[in-house]
């Protein structure tokens, strides 16, 4: 049936199961109670191409008058195709405003919306839709990579940002726009002006809309650019590149290794950054090298900001490849045998995996290039959304320029419908000169203003204002505590190094999205300011009162005027690094590259095991119960795993998402409690906090959870405890049992019946094994990293990390009141295989009386299994565990 049948007839009823009552269309300013139907009579135009009504058969047809209010609602559709949900509107008599897309331009259109005074009941109900939780503040994406900012600063959830005004949030994607405000309407007829179908299914219908959707990254250029570069737009990107660049850096931990290559396409404002940031992060582990087509960088920004960028990015030694575009982009593997590069990972016998970019010279005098990079990041092209969101058999229906953008009138209306609005990347406007606005945030936080403006003027009946985009000035992030401001409003103006940077994030603390947030953020980032300027001063002070140094007479070089641009900068000058963990500066600060994710306790959809945090003692917890415990018919049958994350003492928590699901995994398949324990990070707290706040969880356990926790009371068999990590873990997981083999220090009925040391970490100033062929900067980085983690030790020789030194840590290992020891190693665990080899035999010839288990994983490295939990040795590591409790 079309939309043209009886167009101000009554529709019959549908087919199928009826729409209920609550979807019914009635009038949103409060004079009609129901909607009458205006499909065109004729046909209208889009230049020169007719388009039928420009509605197609499935659209849902509108209301006919019925002066009862009694009023159906049908659409089109076929025998077997059930009604789509129609999304429920809280009220029928006030405007309904739909804002697709949360970024500025859509958030900050809704908060305005939400600001202004609207007279008698023409406040409108505003939905705002985004495919993410989060609304992302773009242009600090790249302080995430730095450490300079968490991720709850610059990406709030929707849900706590308006959780205190009347604007629904809804977390979906659109799939299809079918706008019907473009119609011929009859005079004194009211209708709707679209529908928005979703990607879940729901039909949004709606009085006004807002297009905010913005620009997705246009990465499919050129051959393996999709297949091999990452972009760098949204939070998922900018989270992907640090979870790849922190791979790196675990790969090369402890090996003679080439640094680490890491290639930028694109020398814009992102593509500067960018390569700004991660150069500073990579210090001398690295390369970073940017691909430009144009032989400048950031050919539209301001001078003063471009002078900027390129001192920085020559202060740091960034390779520049100006003048070139990219041809393709392959993978290739380093032949183990010949060092050669080969494209079959086969023939390369297991070699590493390289990325091999080939550039062709975009301008006259260039030769030709071919780089090696270990990660493409692609800053270049975007596309809109919008083209794809067209309806099938009404392409034009929106009309869109040659770029896929909106086209626009100057108060930010969609040309030919009055009640859609475009704003941000999704929409085409020109300035006064003719030149298409940027696509960046501060046009966007203008046109939201204009945007919620306008919609209340066209909703109130009011004159609509046309927008004029005021430039305020550009600015970029140089890496820590640099950055690069250009102010419109003072003629040549350009504030660079901290005082830009210090600026910069002024401004943004400012445009967080509501006053709550602001506060939130501002204060976080001033306590920072705040510990960052102390250790400034210490070091200030310290440095007036030591002696003088002999001055050098040698010329200064481009690398000495750098340093001494930063010379009074504590977090330019490194105390620590500890690679890929954190990097401790002089001024205290301690930088963890992997962030703060959290996976919160509950019961998990993929194994039904149930968490939940808890005080363990003194200590904390997390405490794991299987899915069938509940069906457990006597106290006691459970047994007991007590574990203790990695991270070289210095990161991780039982909430980190890989240790969270590892464990719910570990408790599914061996049907035992688990409690992951909470233990305190170095160098906040040093060794021994880890192993005493472990010692106060693992009595906790023994004791019953002293009775209070239900769970280790009515499942936990106190009979069969183990004790279980990984690398770090481990070596916490050994010195638990020692200090279970004290007299006492095990209460009667408990046992401690197993240790499980996956991966363990110990070292030793002798090397054992292959140990032999490290250089002696290994052995030396063990000694720091083991020193840094424990102040009061005595390095190598402590029996915490060496435990079979002297005589007496080999009696005190020798008498853990285990009865199995099970050791893990990783065929591919460089640095420290040879130790958990070395760990079995000298167990074993210490005299433990007990039983001696080992097990190699094939083809993996160190800890592999938090990435490659389902994988074939993942799983098979995870049954060998099993077995071990079971049996």
């Amino acid at each position: 049936m079309s939309c043209r049948a009886a167009p101000w007839g009554r529709p019959s009823a549908p087919r199928g199961r009826p729409f209920p009552a609550s979807a019914r269309l009635h009038s949103p300013f409060g004079g009609m109670n129901s909607w009458k139907n205006p499909v065109l009579k004729n046909s209208w135009r889009i230049g020169d191409v007719p388009a039928m009504f420009g509605l197609p058969s499935g659209l849902f047809r509108c209301m006919a008058s019925n002066g009862s209010g009694d009023a159906g609602f049908s659409r089109p559709q076929s025998i077997d195709e059930a009604p789509m949900p129609l999304y429920p509107w809280p009220d029928k008599q006030r405007p309904r405003v739909c804002i697709l897309g949360g970024g500025f331009g859509g958030l900050y259109t809704a908060l305005r919306l939400e600001s202004l005074v609207w007279p008698g009941n023409n406040k409108p109900q505003v939905m705002l839709v985004d495919q993410s939780d989060r609304f992302v503040f773009k242009p600090m994406l790249y302080e995430l990579l730095s450490g300079e900012v968490d991720v709850w600063e610059i990406a709030p959830y929707f849900t706590e940002l308006l959780k205190n005004t009347s604007v629904q949030f809804v977390k979906d994607s659109v799939k299809l726009l079918r706008p019907s405000d473009h119609l011929r309407r009859e005079p004194g007829v009211s209708c709707t002006g679209g529908i928005v179908h979703l990607e879940s299914g729901t039909v949004v219908e709606y009085d006004w809309l807002v297009l905010a959707l913005g620009a997705e990254a246009k990465i499919d250029v050129v051959p393996g650019s999709a297949e091999y570069a990452l972009p760098f737009t949204t939070l998922e990107h900018a989270l992907k590149v640090e979870s790849e660049l922190k791979m790196l850096e675990r790969g090369r931990f402890g090996k003679k290794s080439p640094p680490i290559q890491v290639a930028i396409v694109g020398l814009g404002y992102s593509g500067v950054e960018l390569a700004a940031t991660i150069s500073e992060r990579l210090k001398n582990t690295g390369t970073v090298k940017a691909i430009n087509f144009q032989t400048t960088i950031c050919p539209n920004a301001p001078p003063g900001n471009r002078e900027a960028a390129l001192k920085v990015l020559e202060s740091q030694n960034i390779q520049l490849f100006l003048g070139y575009s990219v041809n393709c982009i392959r993978e290739v593997y380093a032949s183990e045998d010949s060092g050669s590069m080969v494209a079959d990972a086969k023939e390369a016998g297991g070699g590493d995996k390289k990325l091999v970019l080939e550039l062709q010279a975009a301008q006259r005098g260039l030769q030709s290039q071919v780089l090696e990079a270990d990660l493409v990041l692609w800053t270049v092209g975007s596309q809109s959304q919008i083209l794809r969101l067209q309806p099938p058999d009404a392409p034009y229906v929106i009309p869109l320029n040659g770029r896929g953008q909106v086209e626009t009138e100057e108060t930010l209306q969609v040309k030919g419908h009055p009640r859609t609005f475009a704003i941000g990347d999704s929409a085409a406007l020109r300035d006064p000169s003719g030149k298409f606005l940027p696509a960046n945030a501060q046009v966007a936080f203008q046109q939201a203003d204009f945007a919620g403006w306008n919609l209340w003027a066209a909703i109130n009946d009011r004159p609509l204002l046309p927008f004029r985009f005021q430039n305020l000035g550009e600015m970029m992030t140089l890496g820590r505590n640099d950055a690069a401001i250009t102010a419109n409003f003072i003629e040549g103006l350009t504030l660079e190094g901290p005082i830009g940077h210090a600026a910069r994030k002024l401004v943004y603390c400012l445009r967080m999205p509501t006053d709550e947030h602001r506060v939130k953020v501002g204060i976080s980032w001033f306590a920072k300011g705040a510990v960052d300027s102390l250790a400034s001063l210490q070091t200030a002070v310290a440095s007036a009162l030591s002696p003088p140094t002999t001055p050098t007479t040698a010329p200064p070089t481009a690398a000495d005027a750098a340093t001494n641009r930063c010379a009074m900068d504590p977090d330019s000058e490194v105390a620590f690094d500890f690679p890929p963990y954190l990097c401790q500066y002089k001024s205290g600060r301690v930088h963890r590259p992997g962030g703060d994710a959290i996976a919160p306790a509950g019961t998990d959809p993929l194994t039904g095991v149930v968490s939940k945090d808890i005080h363990a003692g003194p200590a904390r917890a997390r405490v794991y119960l299987p899915p069938d415990a509940s069906a457990a018919a006597a106290p006691g049958r459970l047994p007991v795993v007590v574990y203790f994350h990695g991270g070289g003492f210095v990161v991780g928590s039982p909430a980190r998402p890989s240790t969270h699901a590892y464990l719910n995994d570990l408790v599914a398949r061996s049907g035992a409690v688990g409690v992951s324990v909470y233990y305190r990070l170095a160098p906040e707290h040093a060794l021994p906090a880890a192993y005493d706040d472990g010692w106060a969880a693992v009595r906790w356990v023994l004791a019953g959870g002293d009775g209070a926790d239900p769970w280790l009371r009515d499942h936990a068999d106190l009979s069969r405890v183990f004790l279980s990590g990984c690398s770090a873990g481990a070596n916490i997981a050994h010195n638990m049992a020692v200090r279970a083999a004290a007299p006492g220090a095990v209460p009667e009925g408990a046992a401690v019946r197993g240790l499980m040391a996956v991966h363990p970490y110990f070292t030793g100033k002798e090397p054992v094994g292959a140990e032999a062929a490290f250089g002696p900067d290994v052995r030396e980085f063990m000694d720091r990293t083991w020193r840094f983690v424990f102040p009061g030790s005595l390095g190598l020789d402590d029996p915490n990390v060496n435990p079979f030194v002297t005589d007496e840590a080999r009696a005190a290992v020798a008498g853990i009141p285990c009865e199995r020891v099970l050791v893990c190693v990783a065929e591919d665990d460089v640095l420290l295989k040879e130790r958990g080899l070395w760990y079995a035999r000298e167990l074993k010839a210490s005299g433990y009386a007990g039983e001696i288990e080992l097990f190699e994983s094939k083809g993996v490295g160190h800890a592999f299994q938090f990435d490659q939990l389902g994988s074939g040795e993942g799983v098979k590591l995870q049954e060998r565990l099993v077995e071990f409790i079971k049996k």
